[in-house]
């Protein structure tokens, strides 16, 4: 039901059903109630027993479902399919929501027949089933016959005009969960807490006897799977009202985006130094779920919602980027679920087509689009999982990322150059843009071979541990501190080339440790301050910590750095520092490729042919030192 202010109010059911009757019906369409009418009657027992099956669409038009009025919480839910096309669709709700990994079915009827959903779908038609009025929706798991690969790929194409038609998203977060309600009050409170001084607002939360309460509630509210979805993304930014279900709680999305919005401010509090390491450890993990998650898509939604061009505008590159952390149960889901934000993209939705097909079809689209390398940012190394590789179990080649998996963050970055209005490049290991224009990048093997150009600059010798993934560190951040005493014991420890004095060697490995980039906190004379992805400038003179105080201050600055996560500090042969993927082997090659940013770790395969293991910094080499004018003399690279 839909209270005063536009929300949604829910009940509480004592003990629901576990049965639901579903009807399938005419609508107003006339030519679609002459081929989809059928007898409305009371079901028999002989047609609960049998299975209904879906009758096909004509083009461009979809299902609506209608949830009949129910005189009792416990009554039998009645409801009607009703097939439409977009120009006589009555108004009615789209729901977003995660289907669960409960496989178990519940059996519903659709007209006297039998149909089977999964248990989280079916207590959110519960919940949303009103005692006097109808209502109608959009929900993909009855509105789209999954059975059929065609029908699925006649549908999705149709999923962003469904959801921006739509009156309003319901977002079903499942059942009142032990969090819920202090979440859910929670939030706006800081919301509103927010409007004032920051200092204010520390003050406020560190003096509340709750607040690890709170903040764990947050967390928990947070890392619902919902979260995390692809799908989310166009079904929350092209609605023009989004209204968030748990139980019988609700938000409204306003108050969940002025939140994130507040939460961006306090974050960067410098108060957050007076926090004790539980409050530190609560604060972080929060702060990591809303920046991999939630903060880009309330800036995509806002940007919609304000600017009806937002889709021309929209790139899939960088839509895959932004969202690089979402998951999709299918794969190719990782790609289309993108395709309702776009307009003229030319994909052609065909879930008949191997995931593997459709990824070396996309990224290959990219580098041919721009150019160059800069799209090998996606290569920050295979998935890993402590000190094991968590190998992609699609058939893919190295140089083509795994856009279902999560990476780490890049090495390679953008920062804006307002004056020019183009991104600048913050390192430059192939040298000028020259070496750009020179790329000449082919396929072979259909499609499955890169041939790229460049040179071998070393070979990985001495590695260190793997500095661990954030949702790897424990709450007192111990875990980080023996790892960062390994990598100095071993820098310190080779001999002087080719960082000469300690001085040289001191200044390469925190330079190393933390990509040549300004961090907030640390001890570079000119420092002005953190600015993300911002070079260090070469006269920027180094003061290592002295006390176990200044190496905190280290460690936490590695930790807001990111690219130190899931990467290892390592020697090549020849002395250099470097920071590798945590896969990286001894032995494998580093090189320059015409085209990159950055340095890329390779391992031979066969003469000529390699594997991408990933992207790299290594210290003395990121500024194009290695290349000359004599681009033609590089040597071929077969990347399989």
């Amino acid at each position: 039901m839909v209270n005063g202010s536009g929300c949604i109010s829910g009940c509480r059911l004592k003990k629901p059903p576990c049965s639901l009757t579903l009807h399938i019906g005419p609508y107003i369409d006339s030519k679609l109630h002459r081929q989809f009418s059928l007898p409305f009657m009371s079901p028999s027992r002989r047609q609960r027993r049998r299975v209904y099956e879906y009758e096909p669409l004509p083009l461009r038009c979809f299902r609506l479902l209608e949830l009949t009025a129910g005189e009792t919480l416990y009554s039998d839910v009645t409801c009607r399919l009703l097939p439409c096309s977009f120009a006589v669709a009555p108004p009615y709700e789209a729901l977003s929501y995660t289907w669960g990994d409960d496989e178990s079915k519940c059996r519903i009827t659709v007209n006297g027949l039998a149909f089977f959903v999964r248990q989280n779908l079916l207590s959110i038609l519960r919940r949303l089933r009103q005692p006097r009025q109808k209502r109608i929706i959009w929900v993909d798991a009855i509105c789209i016959n999954q059975n059929s690969t065609a029908e699925k790929s006649a549908q999705v194409p149709l999923m962003g005009e469904i959801y921006s038609q739509s009156k309003r998203t319901i977002v079903w977060l499942g059942e009142e969960r032990f969090y819920t309600e202090t979440a859910i009050k929670f939030i706006p409170e800081l919301t509103v807490v927010a409007k004032a001084d920051i200092s204010v607002v520390w003050k406020y939360l560190l003096s509340q006897d709750t607040f690890l309460r709170q903040m764990s509630s947050l967390i928990w509210f947070f890392y619902h799977p919902w979260w995390t979805r692809t799908w989310v993304i166009q079904e929350v930014a092209l609605t023009k009202y989004v209204h968030i279900m748990c139980g019988p709680h609700q938000l409204c999305w306003s108050t969940i985006h002025s939140f994130i919005m507040a939460w961006m401010d306090i974050k960067n509090a410098p108060d957050l130094e007076t926090c004790n390491s539980h409050q530190a450890a609560a604060l972080r993990s929060l702060g990591m779920l809303i920046a991999n998650h939630t903060e880009a898509l309330a800036r995509l939604r806002e940007q919609f919602q304000s600017s009806p061009s937002a889709p021309e505008c929209m790139e899939l590159a960088n839509l895959l980027w932004s969202f690089k952390y979402r998951s999709a149960t299918d794969a190719r889901d990782k790609i289309y679920g993108f395709l309702g934000l776009l307009t003229g993209h030319g994909l052609r939705v065909d879930y008949s087509k191997a995931p593997q097909d459709i990824y070396i079809s996309v990224f290959q689209s990219f580098l041919v689009r721009d150019g160059g390398l800069d799209w090998f940012r996606w290569m920050t190394g295979e998935q890993i999982s402590g000190d094991k590789k968590a190998s992609s179990t699609l058939n893919l080649p190295s140089w083509v990322p795994d856009f279902g998996s999560r990476t780490t963050y890049p090495i390679s970055s953008f920062i804006p150059n307002a004056e020019r209005g183009e991104r600048q490049r913050i390192f430059s290991a192939a040298g000028s843009d020259r070496s750009r224009s020179l790329v000449t990048l082919q396929f072979e093997d259909n499609d499955r071979t890169l041939v790229v150009r460049g040179l071998i600059f070393d070979v990985v010798d001495q590695r260190g541990h793997i500095f661990p993934l954030p949702d790897q560190i424990n709450l007192s951040g111990c875990q980080t501190e023996p790892i960062l005493t390994q990598w100095k014991n071993m820098a310190f420890a080779t001999p002087s080339e080719p960082y000469n004095t300690r001085l040289e060697k001191e200044d390469a490995f925190w330079r190393t440790i933390l990509t040549d980039r300004e961090l907030e906190g640390l001890h570079f004379k000119d420092n002005a301050g953190w600015v993300p992805a911002k070079r260090l400038t070469s006269t920027a003179i180094y003061i290592p910590p002295k006390t176990a105080d200044e190496e905190q201050k280290v460690l936490r600055a590695m930790r807001r750095g990111l690219c130190v996560y899931g990467r290892r500090f390592c020697i090549s042969e020849n002395g250099y520092f470097c920071l590798l993927p945590a896969t990286s082997r001894k032995g494998d090659l580093i090189s320059v490729l015409l085209g990159g940013e950055v340095p890329y770790v390779l391992r031979r395969q066969a003469k000529n042919i390699f594997r991408m293991v990933g992207e790299c910094y290594v210290h003395g080499i990121m500024n194009g030192e290695l290349v000359t004018g004599d681009f033609e003399s590089h040597r071929i690279f077969k990347l399989q």
